[in-house]
């Protein structure tokens, strides 16, 4: 027996903004716990700043931290460093990655570095947002086809909200034919419909995080800054010949050498 949704059959637990805000959310999570090829799950961390921001561009490994000894003058000392996890045996079911390690500290100079420069040329950084944003939003025709898809998904769950609600219970194969053709026909329209909303959707997103990055960019502390990390920054690539990628959340990128 197939499975649909009534509209109007009871009142609401939630809105609906509330559900699809909800939906956004739980995708945006989702996302985030995927390397930049969307090969590999892993768990979200909020230890560091670099926990699950960070990946191998060599294999496309998540990058993670380690704690190192090193030694001066016949000292030793601790020092942080993040490297991908392949190299270190944290998964053994992936080998031939040799990635070298970075310290912790020349990540967080590189980056600090690099919004400098970004501050200077400020013109080209919003050139460049302002760009990734028009190639995300949609064209005219698009947005005319997204909207005719709104209607045309009304339309079907409506349909199919009438007739479930008269059939209810009805064991007649016409009727059981109808019912999944319309159901059919719902999950073609929807498919359509949400990657034109995907697309308009991250439109939205650059702008928004452009805003958010020149704000910060007006008001840069002569010091690494977390939470201008994790509010600026989609993803970081780290490559063998020690440079990093960042992929900003504006839709921007820009490669920096790291190390010593």
């Amino acid at each position: 027996m197939p499975q649909y949704y009534i509209k109007d059959h009871h009142p609401a637990i939630i809105s609906e903004e509330e559900f699809q805000a909800v939906q956004q959310e739980i995708k945006r999570r989702y996302n985030m716990r995927k390397d930049p090829d969307g090969k590999y799950r892993m768990n979200y961390s909020g230890k560091a700043p670099f926990s699950n921001k960070l990946f191998c561009g060599h294999c496309g490994r998540p990058v993670v931290r380690r704690r190192l000894t090193s030694q001066t003058n016949g000292e030793k000392y601790l020092f942080s460093a993040w490297q991908c996890r392949v190299p270190v045996g944290r998964d053994p079911d992936f080998k031939g990655c040799n990635g070298r390690y970075v310290w912790e500290v020349d990540l967080e100079d590189c980056f600090t570095e690099l919004l400098r420069e970004m501050r200077n040329n400020r013109d080209e950084v919003i050139a460049d947002a302002e760009q990734a944003i028009a190639d995300k939003r949609l064209s005219e025709k698009e947005q005319a086809r997204f909207e005719e898809l709104e209607k045309q998904l009304e339309a079907v769950t409506n349909r199919i909200s009438d007739l479930a609600s008269r059939e209810m219970g009805s064991a007649d194969a016409l009727y059981d034919a109808t019912l999944r053709h319309l159901i059919f026909e719902q999950e073609i329209l929807k498919q359509e419909y949400d990657a034109l909303k995907d697309k308009k959707e991250g439109s939205l997103y650059f702008q928004k995080h452009l805003e958010v990055l020149l704000e910060y960019l007006d008001q840069l502390p002569k010091r690494f800054s977390d939470e201008i990390f994790i509010k600026t920054v989609e993803r970081g690539i780290l490559d063998r010949d020690k440079k990093v990628t960042f992929e900003f959340k504006c839709g921007i990128v820009r490669k920096k050498p790291v190390g010593r």
